[in-house]
């Protein structure tokens, strides 16, 4: 019995994420699945799947995704930025966890990889979908941002 997703479980979800966001989706949606596409696209190109080594063009890949999530929760008046960029993270954590404890399996590093980014894509895809109920909503920030509450 085997254990492994079907090869094309990620792009058919990738792709209705990318297109709901298109849909129904705002800007910020819409940039978070382009970047997603993106990440897919290119981590094609680099992937070694007959390696159990640390993928290091892949995490330059995912880090630059992360900086792109990273870029979108500072601005956003959403919550949804903020659970992908944390997902997102947790992924570029556990490349550098691989790299840097050779006991961590091949296999567990893949899982939790891909169990992340899959987490990262359902929540630009929640985000997508539940985007027009916040399209009446002001965007412009009530404070300068990073600027502190009292």
């Amino acid at each position: 019995m085997s254990y492994q997703l079907p090869v094309w479980v990620w792009p058919t979800v990738l792709m209705t994420v990318c297109a709901i966001a298109v849909w129904r989706g705002r800007d910020e949606e819409r940039l978070a699945a382009a970047a997603e596409l993106a990440t897919w696209a290119l981590t094609l190109v680099v992937f070694r799947a007959r390696s159990d080594d640390t993928q290091w063009a892949v995490l330059i890949i995912d880090f630059s995704l992360l900086a792109v999530l990273l870029w979108i929760a500072l601005r956003s008046r959403r919550y949804w930025p903020l659970f992908a960029t944390g997902f997102q993270l947790l992924a570029v954590v556990t490349h550098l966890a691989h790299a840097l404890d050779s006991t961590v399996s091949g296999w567990a590093y893949l899982t939790a990889a891909l169990v992340f980014n899959y987490l990262t894509l359902l929540v630009v895809g929640y985000a997508a979908w539940t985007a027009p109920r916040y399209a009446d909503t002001d965007d412009t920030p009530s404070a300068a941002p990073g600027a502190t509450r009292r």
